[in-house]
């Protein structure tokens, strides 16, 4: 439901395994805003991805400016991998502010 709500302008993102391991990855790390702990993804690269991003807008919250392509350059340090929409989710959520301030076991 969150995810068909933030990504509403792509039903393709919705149903996307990168952008969904990303979502559930911050819920995981209860970085997202009403979410209670628990488990809900294996994904580890798209959670690490997420929870990365996500730290780096807490740090410089004036990333939310860069698109998403930008914003996975600093997440990745350069790695030569292209982003599969993680991006997108972690900016999603953020411009609806639904990351949390503080991470929860992050």
């Amino acid at each position: 439901m969150a995810a068909s709500r933030v990504l509403e302008h792509s039903e393709s993102l919705q149903v996307k395994s990168c952008p969904k391991g990303a979502c559930l990855g911050l819920c995981e790390e209860v970085i997202v805003v009403g979410v209670t702990p628990g488990n809900y993804t294996r994904s580890k690269d798209n959670k690490s991805y997420a929870v990365r991003a996500a730290k780096l807008l807490q740090e410089e919250p004036a990333l939310i400016n860069i698109n998403p392509s930008a914003l996975w350059e600093r997440v990745s340090e350069g790695e030569p991998k292209a982003h599969n929409s993680q991006m997108d989710v972690v900016l999603a959520l953020w411009k609806h502010g639904l990351i949390s301030a503080a991470p929860g076991k992050g």
